[in-house]
């Protein structure tokens, strides 16, 4: 389940994992993992693309239903839309 303490490490490092992995400590590792960061960064890339107008209904509908399943609460999705809308 990514919540707002992953999140925070995925900002922390900008999206960089291989950041993440040369430079996060064995708490953060322990924390958040590659597992963790790639769902993180698909779901930053969709909002992305959300936010710029290219995601058809059915793709919004889609990530809406993986957000579901994966993010704790709305502070979580909200701060996942706001790298989301970074990148757009």
């Amino acid at each position: 389940m990514i919540g707002l303490e992953k999140v925070a490490i995925y900002r922390k490092f900008a999206g960089d994992i291989d950041g993440w992995a040369r430079m996060a400590s064995a708490s953060e590792k322990a924390i958040l993992t590659g597992d963790d960061w790639r769902q993180i960064d698909s779901i930053v890339q969709d909002f992305g693309l959300v936010q710029a107008g290219l995601a058809s209904t059915r793709y919004v509908e889609k990530l809406h239903a993986r957000i579901a399943e994966s993010v704790s609460d709305a502070y979580t999705m909200a701060a996942l839309k706001e790298l989301g809308e970074q990148l757009a």
